[in-house]
C-alpha cells in the first residue's frame, strides 16, 4: 500500500531508513470510518482542524464541545456541530478551499485518530466532512488529562490579537508547553493534522520568529515530516487547557538532519525549525477545561526545562 505516500513522506522514510515500518503501517490507513471508530467519536469533545487560506498558508484550529458534537452519519461522512470562534481562519478557509485535515483525540485515554477530506459549513453551520483517509496513531506522547464536567468557568468576552512575531508572554508559554498541534499540506494540497508532545521545554525558541522542536521516534508514516519535505506551509496551535485560550501560528517549516544540531535535543531523530508568519491569539476560544492528571512516559527527560 505504498500508493497511500506521496513522495515527500517516501522521501523521508528513505532518509530515515524506515521504508519497511512504513509499508507495514499503511495497512491502518482506510478511506472509510471503520465501525469500530464510531463510538470513539461520538463521545469526544475535542477536535483540531488543519485549512489553507488564500495565501496558501496552513492554519490549525480547536473545536470543542460536549460529547456527542462528533456524529458519524456514515461511514464516509462527520458532522461536527461546533464551529470555530469568530476571529479563527476555519470557516473562510474552507469557503475556498474545502481541503481538511482532522485530528481527535482523547487524553484521558491517550487516543487519537486522524481523518483527512474535505469539508464544508451547511446551511445550519455544521461542519461535514467527506473522507479519504482515516487511521489512528500511537499513544505515545501524550499527556493524560481529563475534561472538566462543566468546563473551566463562565468566559469572558472573547479578545484576540494578532501580530508577525512572538511576544514575550507568548514566548514563555511555549517554552513551558506539553503539547502543541500541527497542521501541514503536501505538495498535491492535501492537508493533515498531527499532534506533538513532550516535556515541558521540549519546544525551543529561538527568537521571536522562529522555534525549533524534535521529532521523536513515532509510527515511521512520516506524514508531517513528508508534507514539510515538498512543502513547507504549516500551522502550529497551541491551547491553554487550564483557560481556554489559543495560539495559533502560521508560517514555514524545514527539516534539520544535522547531528550536531539534532544531539541538543535528547531522543531526537530529527528537528523540525518553524519561521513564524502570523500568530493569532485568541482569549476563552473555548469554554472546555482539562486537569492535568500525568505526563506521558514516552516523554524523554530533558536536560534543561
Amino acid at each position: 500500500m505504498t500508493d497511500v505516500y506521496h513522495a515527500g513522506e517516501l522521501t523521508v522514510q528513505q532518509m530515515a531508513g524506515a521504508e519497511v515500518i512504513a509499508v507495514l503501517n499503511s495497512r491502518s490507513i482506510k478511506k472509510t470510518i471503520p465501525k469500530g471508530a464510531v463510538t470513539f467519536l461520538e463521545t469526544q469533545s475535542l477536535m483540531i482542524a488543519a485549512s489553507v487560506d488564500e495565501r496558501e498558508r496552513v492554519w490549525s484550529s480547536v473545536l470543542t464541545g460536549e460529547p456527542g458534537f462528533l456524529h458519524v452519519d456514515d461511514e464516509e461522512t462527520l458532522t461536527i456541530r461546533s464551529k470555530p470562534v469568530w476571529n479563527d481562519p476555519l470557516i473562510r478557509n474552507l469557503s475556498l478551499n474545502q481541503e481538511l485535515g482532522l485530528l481527535v483525540i482523547d487524553f484521558n485515554r491517550r487516543i487519537r485518530l486522524r481523518i483527512n477530506g474535505t469539508g464544508h459549513f451547511d446551511e445550519d453551520q455544521q461542519l461535514v466532512v467527506k473522507t479519504e483517509q482515516v487511521y489512528g496513531n500511537c499513544p505515545k506522547y501524550i499527556q493524560k488529562r481529563s475534561l472538566l464536567p462543566h468546563g473551566v468557568y463562565e468566559r469572558k468576552q472573547q479578545s484576540d490579537h494578532r501580530s508577525v512575531h512572538l511576544s514575550p508572554e507568548y514566548q514563555e508559554w511555549i517554552r513551558h508547553a506539553d503539547t502543541f498541534f500541527i497542521g501541514s499540506m503536501s505538495s498535491e494540497g492535501k492537508v493533515d493534522a498531527s499532534h506533538r508532545g513532550g516535556s515541558p521545554g521540549f519546544v525551543k525558541v529561538v527568537d521571536e520568529r522562529t522555534l525549533i522542536f524534535p521529532d521523536y521516534f513515532g509510527n515511521s508514516m512520516f506524514n508531517t515530516l513528508g508534507n514539510i519535505q515538498c512543502n513547507p506551509s504549516t500551522g502550529i496551535l497551541f491551547v491553554d487547557f487550564d483557560y481556554g485560550h489559543s495560539l495559533q501560528l502560521t508560517g514555514r517549516s524545514e527539516i534539520i538532519w544535522d547531528p550536531e544540531e539534532i544531539s541538543l535535543f535528547p531522543a531526537a531523530e530529527r528537528l523540525v525549525r518553524f519561521e513564524v508568519d502570523e500568530a493569532l491569539y485568541t482569549e476563552n476560544s473555548t469554554r472546555m477545561g482539562w486537569d492535568f492528571i500525568e505526563f506521558s512516559p514516552s516523554n524523554p527527560t530533558l536536560l534543561t526545562l
